[in-house]
């Protein structure tokens, strides 16, 4: 078994609710990871449509629709803050910020 299925069969047995939320550093101790290879395993997981929540609480599994929703709109503010990034990177490399790649 995968560590990402592991992963998610621990969030679906014991954190359910936002209040019941794990830690990242949590799942780093308990499966030996590092924080990125953790986002890396969620971001799969969602990818695949796991509904893998999040919030500052931390990481749960959900099949509440307001769950899907708040984390949807939290990914949503952080590209906008990624694409706000880039057009200033854009300008200080003397455009104007509206160029694509």
């Amino acid at each position: 078994m995968s560590v990402g299925v592991e992963m998610l069969e621990y969030l679906k047995e014991y954190y359910t609710t936002e209040s019941k939320a794990l830690k990242s550093r949590d799942l780093r101790t308990l499966f030996n990871l590092t924080d990125k290879q953790v986002r890396n395993i969620v971001t799969q997981l969602r990818q695949d449509g796991e509904p893998v929540c999040s919030s500052s609480h931390g990481y749960w599994y959900s099949d509440d629709p307001a769950d899907i929703e708040k984390t949807i709109h939290r990914l949503d503010a952080q590209v906008r803050n990624m694409n706000i990034s880039i057009t200033g990177l854009r300008k200080a490399l003397g455009g104007t910020g509206n160029e694509e790649n």
